[in-house]
């Protein structure tokens, strides 16, 4: 009877501390999937070679078309790659630019456009050579979303793209020129008027600082 006893206590231990079935373990496998953070690329449901191999295709219909249509994800990825070709070319060593280029790009003429064309379209731009347009339908047969992917300045866009920040500068300093008569500073004027405004305020604090000193005085000879 003691042996009987103590099987039964050991299996009702053992249905306490039963291991996770199938399911629960499922679940926790999905709650550490959906806890990652900071996740910056996209696999795209292919290996890291299928994914190479159809974003240089893409980069290189991009540059050749200046506009292609695919999918969101896609886009999102692409831009990363559309807009480091960019820097490519406006790099001072041309030579190490082509081929670090040629790496990326199939086709030559395309490359040639990339150095010849894009390049010097962007030379005052610092940034932000990509834009991607989302589509208000989906595509047909599994829904996903779509967008237009597409390079800013270029001719016959429907919507004009911010100029860069020194083009608007010199808009800016134009205008002030021709309506005001403003002439923008150099940066020796500009470090001399800071050292003026210094020397101003300096003297403002000393005068301050003795302003309290006479007032005392003329109370302690009154006194």
């Amino acid at each position: 009877e003691k042996i009987r006893r103590e099987r039964s206590i050991g299996a009702r231990n053992a249905t306490k501390h039963k291991p996770l079935d199938n399911r629960s373990k499922h679940s926790l496998s999905q709650l550490r999937i959906e806890m990652k953070k900071r996740i910056k690329f996209r696999k795209l449901g292919r290996t890291s070679s299928h994914k190479w191999a159809m974003l240089r295709n893409m980069v290189t219909s991009l540059i050749k078309h200046e506009r292609i249509v695919t999918t969101t994800a896609k886009a999102k990825e692409l831009k990363y790659l559309a807009d480091h070709v960019i820097t490519l070319a406006k790099s001072d060593n041309q030579l190490s630019g082509i081929r670090h280029a040629d790496k990326i790009i199939r086709e030559k003429p395309v490359l040639t456009k990339l150095f010849q064309v894009l390049g010097p379209r962007y030379e005052k731009r610092e940034g932000g050579y990509t834009r991607i347009l989302k589509l208000s339908k989906n595509r047909r047969g599994d829904g996903a979303e779509m967008a237009v992917m597409e390079y800013v300045d270029r001719p016959g866009e429907l919507r004009a793209a911010r100029p860069p920040t020194s083009v608007q500068q010199e808009i800016m300093a134009q205008y002030l020129k021709e309506k005001i008569g403003l002439e923008p500073l150099a940066v020796n004027d500009v470090e001399s008027l800071e050292e003026d405004i210094n020397k101003l305020s300096v003297d403002e604090e000393t005068d301050e600082s003795d302003e309290p000193q006479s007032d005392s005085r003329e109370d302690d000879s009154k006194n």
